[in-house]
């Protein structure tokens, strides 16, 4: 029996029109476009808490929802418990790739960080047409600036990638004290933590039955029908309050 079934199922499929597909994709993208309008609140939201001096809060702003449209861009819907769980560390680890990829260990003045940015633009461009890196005096005539201005900019982008004391120890005959070293890693409690605080701020006002409707289904997993079963009232009504829950739970993240 489940043979036939598995046939009728792959025939059916096989007798899809040729379009099928591509209205699938559209309603995914449509899916996708949705999460992100509806939870534009929440990507604002990460980045205020993730705010550090030196960035710009507007800037910090669009690198989260950058990571709210890869998240909704990744997400299936019934895998996991939600989109907000599956998001936060998609934007949070978009926003921390961000601030670590673009902050100055020794910040230059303002003109610097500009000129600095027309520098590697031109220096790209340079590369293609002359199929080498540029020169100073290139690059000089190229943005219209100076040549000591492109050469300290030079001086300056080694702020944002500085060389480790350590590795100016020792000689090639004496290496530098393996004991001096310290290895780092990734602390996976650190997402941990972020993650605890947001839902303590997303539960913020939330009764007890509110929790315990939730620790059934996010923490037992328990179906919906299996809820309504123990608190006695019916599929539909769990369903309501789930809803109304998490749409306010939103809220509280978003505010």
């Amino acid at each position: 029996m489940s043979e036939v079934s598995g046939l009728e199922e792959t025939s059916a499929h096989a007798k899809r029109p040729a379009h099928a597909g591509a209205e699938d994709d559209l309603c995914a993208d449509e899916r996708a476009a949705a999460l992100v309008e509806d939870h534009l609140g929440v990507a604002d939201a990460l980045a205020r808490r993730m705010r550090v001096p030196g960035h710009d809060i507007e800037d910090l702003r669009q690198v989260a929802r950058l990571g709210l449209v890869t998240a909704a861009a990744r997400y299936r819907e019934g895998r996991g418990h939600g989109f907000v769980p599956y998001a936060v560390p998609t934007i949070t680890g978009t926003v921390k790739r961000y601030i670590r990829d673009q902050s100055w260990v020794v910040r230059p003045p303002r003109s610097i960080q500009e000129l600095r940015l027309r520098v590697n633009a031109a220096r790209t461009r340079l590369a293609q047409d002359l199929g080498r890196e540029p020169t100073v005096g290139e690059l000089s005539r190229e943005l219209g600036a100076s040549e000591e201005a492109v050469a300290e900019v030079r001086v300056a982008c080694a702020a944002m990638s500085p060389v480790s004391l350590e590795s100016l120890d020792g000689t090639p005959d004496s290496p530098p004290d393996s004991s001096l070293r310290l290895i780092g890693v990734v602390d996976a409690g650190y997402e941990r933590v972020e993650e605890r605080q947001l839902l303590a701020a997303a539960l913020e006002g939330a009764s007890d039955a509110d929790r315990r409707l939730l620790r059934m289904r996010f923490v037992e997993q328990m179906s919906q029908s299996e809820i309504a079963t123990e608190l006695g009232v019916s599929q539909m009504q769990v369903s309501r309050l789930l809803s109304r829950l998490l749409a306010r739970m939103r809220r509280k993240v978003a505010a």
